[in-house]
């Protein structure tokens, strides 16, 4: 799928969850509904991101997983505060720099961290369940090359090239099928966020470029490093 195609697809995908995050605060208020959990949930989902504005046109489609708990502001509360973690791959490269005695293997990983916290808002009882949430916290954005000698299927030594800190803040929602209904209940989780990370200095990929010597040269760039992410995973209710 082209990045186009995939950014077509995630708008949507997105336009839905957005209108859920303004929905749900007047639904639970017309309704009265509530999360049926007392203490809350906690999950682990697989995510895809599309790189967006001047990130996008150095960056391609980023995956990884993202872990999470919301715990409920009271018993039975539909307000919970939400903490979450993501770890995304943007690219990776492999470079074979030969040496007077071995063939050296470098491989490059191209990488975003993200945690935050914030509140979340969900409502509805029974097998459906849609939620909203905003977190605020910091991205790390990273290369790391590995060093190896080729063939062998090991690494020798490994290190930073590049790195930054970023602040961070996202913004989602989606739906929560259940799947069962016991003490412990499980739900699918399907979702969109759009992750802001304001200017940053990164590197693309193809930009650590090897050297005749081992070494490697990095060419770092600063531009907004926002991405609208979709997500599938499984959540498990406290109680």
């Amino acid at each position: 799928m082209t990045r186009a195609g995939f950014l077509s697809w995630v708008r949507a995908a997105v336009t839905p969850a957005l209108i859920v995050i303004g929905v749900v605060p007047a639904a639970a208020q017309r309704y009265g509904l509530r999360e049926v959990h007392d203490v809350g949930i906690a999950g682990v989902n697989l995510v895809v991101a599309a790189p967006v504005g001047e990130f996008g046109r150095n960056v391609d489609v980023a995956g990884g997983l993202d872990l999470f708990a919301a715990l409920n502001v009271g018993r039975r509360s539909p307000l919970a505060l939400r903490f979450e973690g993501s770890y995304l791959v943007y690219g990776n490269d492999r470079s074979i720099v030969l040496q007077p005695y071995y063939p050296l293997a470098i491989n490059t990983t191209y990488s975003i961290i993200t945690l935050g916290m914030g509140p979340q808002l969900t409502v509805g009882e029974g097998p459906v369940r849609l939620y909203g949430f905003g977190t605020f916290g910091a991205s790390y954005l990273s290369a790391r090359s590995s060093y190896g000698i080729d063939g062998c299927g090991c690494d020798v030594v490994d290190g930073t090239d590049f790195d930054d800190w970023t602040p961070a803040v996202q913004t989602g929602g989606g739906l929560l099928l259940a799947l069962n209904s016991r003490r412990s209940p499980i739900a699918l989780d399907l979702g969109a966020r759009y992750l802001s990370n304001g200017y940053a200095w990164y590197v693309a990929p193809g930009d650590v470029i090897p050297q005749p010597d081992g070494t490697v040269d990095v060419y770092p760039t600063r531009t907004r490093a926002d991405l609208v992410m979709l997500h599938i995973g499984v959540s498990i209710g406290i109680r």
